[in-house]
């Protein structure tokens, strides 16, 4: 489990101010570049339900990915919350993995946060505080004691993002599989 240090004094304010740059309803349209990612990974049984129950806390408490891929940080984990509707996440992305080294900052609003005995879904929307324009929506399900993750995302680059466009590309769909290596050996 990863420890959340007490963050009492960071003012993250800053991170209700971006617009959002994308409608997860509405048609968007975009550029001549444009990624759209469904993928849907097994991972296993559980009869207990308990690996379950502790992905979807994951998915929930901002812990949806490991740490050497992107870190959630805002006000809920200052609230001591899981998120709602609504929250803007700070996400932070190492650009070298498990390295120590420089990483990337933007800013996402959660706009589905949904849970129930056999499903859970998360998904956010991106900022104008984000080097892409996009959506990203996760969904675990139960059926018959095993254990289905859906991600799909939607992501048209921004300018910045298409100078380094095959390393973002890497670091985007390494995050990905970095949280279902996680899930599959809980």
């Amino acid at each position: 489990m990863v420890k959340d240090f007490p963050r009492k004094d960071v003012d993250f304010s800053w991170a209700e101010v971006p617009t959002r740059t994308w409608d997860p309803i509405a048609s968007v349209k975009c550029g001549r570049i444009f990624f759209k990612d469904e993928k849907t990974y097994a991972l296993g049984t559980d009869p207990s339900g308990l690996r379950f129950k502790e992905i979807s806390r994951r998915m929930f408490s901002g812990h949806y990915y490991p740490p050497d891929a992107v870190r959630f940080d805002g006000k809920f984990m200052q609230e001591h919350r899981d998120l709602i509707v609504g929250d803007r996440v700070i996400q932070t992305a190492p650009l070298l993995g498990k390295l120590p080294g420089p990483s990337l900052t933007s800013v996402v609003e959660i706009y589905i946060c949904e849970q129930s005995d056999d499903k859970s879904t998360i998904g956010y929307v991106t900022t104008s505080k984000h080097f892409a324009s996009g959506m990203w929506t996760a969904e675990l399900t139960k059926t018959n004691g095993m254990l289905m993750l859906k991600v799909s995302g939607r992501v048209c680059p921004g300018p910045l993002f298409l100078i380094g466009l095959p390393y973002a590309r890497f670091l985007q769909l390494r995050a990905w599989r970095r949280a279902v290596e996680v899930f599959q050996k809980l």
